[in-house]
C-alpha cells in the first residue's frame, strides 16, 4: 500500500463495486425540507391516494375526506360504546376491499388472540360464540374458513398487545415491513392511557403530542382510541370536551362514539330502534372547510359480530331482543 493511502472498508468496497456513492452520508439538513414536498403530498392525497385511510362510512368519509398520512384521528367514547368496533370494522372493510392494504394495531388493552378473533368475526360476519362452539365439534367448514382468514386477510394485519414506546413502535413496524415487503397504510392505537407515561392531564397531553409527532415522522394515518371523561353523558356526545383530560388538542380529527340506547330519556320504541345503532359525532375537523356532523349520524352495529355499517330501514328490530 502506498504511503498515505487509506484502506477502504468492506462496505466501501462493496458500494464501489455496485456503483454507489457513499461520500454524502445521510441528509444534508436535520430539520429543513423543501415546501414543495408538502405541496406534492397535498396534491397526491387530494387526488385520492391509497395512502389515505377511509372508514367506509360514506357521510363521515365525505366530511373528513379520509384520514391522511400524519393525521391523528382521536376516537372518544365511554367504555363499551363501540369505539374499537368502529375502527376494527373499517380495518376489516379495507382488508376485504383492497388486497394491498396492510395495517398495524397497537393494543395493550386486549390480548392478541381476542383482537384477531374479533377481526375474523367482522370479516366473515360471524357470531364468535357460535364459531367457538363449532370449533369444539371440529366443524370442517368453520376450520377451513379460519385457515383461509389466517393465510389471507389476517396475514395482512399485525397486532402488538404490549405498551410500546414510540421508538419500539417504529422498530416493530420495520419488522412488519420486512415481513410483508409493504408499508402499512393505517395504524390503530387502543387506547391512549395504556401507552407508557400517559397518566394524568400532563401525561396524556405529552403522549398525544408525541403520537402526533410519531405519525408525522412515519407519514402514516393513525386512529387513536380514547376514553370519555367523567363528565360525559350516557347516550349523547359532549363534542370536543368528551375526551378525558381534553385530549383533542393535538388531533386533526375527533370522532365521538356513543349508543343512544343508553339515554334514559328515550321511549321504549326509540330504545328498540337504537338497540342496534351506534352514533358517530365528527366534532373536530381541521381540514378546511372543517365540516362536522350536526346532528350525529346513526349507523348499524351488527349485534352478532359488531360490524358497523350504514343503518337501513330493514335493520330496525321488530322486537326487544337486543335490549339489555
Amino acid at each position: 500500500m502506498e504511503e498515505g493511502a487509506i484502506a477502504l472498508t468492506e462496505e466501501e468496497i462493496e458500494a464501489r463495486l455496485a456503483g454507489l456513492d457513499l461520500s454524502d452520508e445521510g441528509e444534508k439538513y436535520r430539520f429543513f425540507k423543501p415546501t414543495s414536498e408538502a405541496v406534492d403530498k397535498w396534491v397526491q392525497y387530494a387526488q385520492g391516494s391509497h395512502d389515505c385511510f377511509h372508514l367506509g362510512l360514506q357521510a363521515i368519509d365525505e366530511k373528513m375526506r379520509g384520514v391522511w398520512p400524519s393525521d391523528v384521528l382521536v376516537v372518544t367514547g365511554r367504555a363499551h360504546s363501540g369505539k374499537s368496533a368502529v375502527l376494527l370494522s373499517s380495518i376489516a372493510r379495507n382488508l376485504k376491499e383492497d388486497p394491498d392494504f396492510y395495517g398495524i394495531i397497537y393494543t395493550p388493552d386486549e390480548p392478541e388472540i381476542l383482537v384477531v378473533s374479533k377481526l375474523y368475526a367482522l370479516l366473515y360476519k360471524r357470531n364468535l360464540a357460535e364459531v367457538e362452539e363449532a370449533l369444539r365439534t371440529e366443524d370442517r367448514d368453520v376450520l377451513s374458513e379460519i385457515r383461509e382468514a389466517r393465510d389471507g386477510f389476517l396475514d395482512r394485519v399485525k397486532i402488538f398487545p404490549s405498551a410500546l414506546s414510540f421508538d419500539h413502535m417504529s422498530e416493530a413496524m420495520r419488522e412488519c415491513e420486512d415481513y410483508w415487503q409493504y408499508k402499512p397504510r393505517f395504524v390503530m392505537v387502543d387506547f391512549l392511557e395504556q401507552l407508557p407515561k400517559a397518566s394524568g392531564y400532563e401525561g396524556v397531553s405529552n403522549v398525544l403530542k408525541g403520537l402526533k409527532e410519531w405519525a408525522e415522522t412515519e407519514n402514516l394515518p393513525v386512529g387513536l382510541i380514547h376514553q370519555s371523561g367523567k363528565g360525559s353523558n350516557r347516550g349523547s356526545s359532549r363534542g370536543m370536551d368528551d375526551g378525558k383530560f381534553n385530549a383533542d388538542e393535538y388531533a386533526i380529527l375527533q370522532l365521538n362514539v356513543f349508543r343512544k340506547r343508553d339515554n334514559p330519556k328515550l321511549s321504549n320504541d326509540e330504545r328498540r330502534v337504537h338497540s342496534v345503532s351506534v352514533s358517530l359525532d365528527l366534532c373536530k375537523n381541521k381540514r378546511p372547510p372543517c365540516k362536522i356532523t350536526s346532528p350525529p349520524i346513526d349507523y348499524f352495529m351488527d349485534p352478532d359480530c359488531g360490524f358497523v355499517r350504514e343503518y337501513y330501514e330493514s335493520d330496525v328490530p321488530e322486537d326487544d331482543r337486543w335490549l339489555e
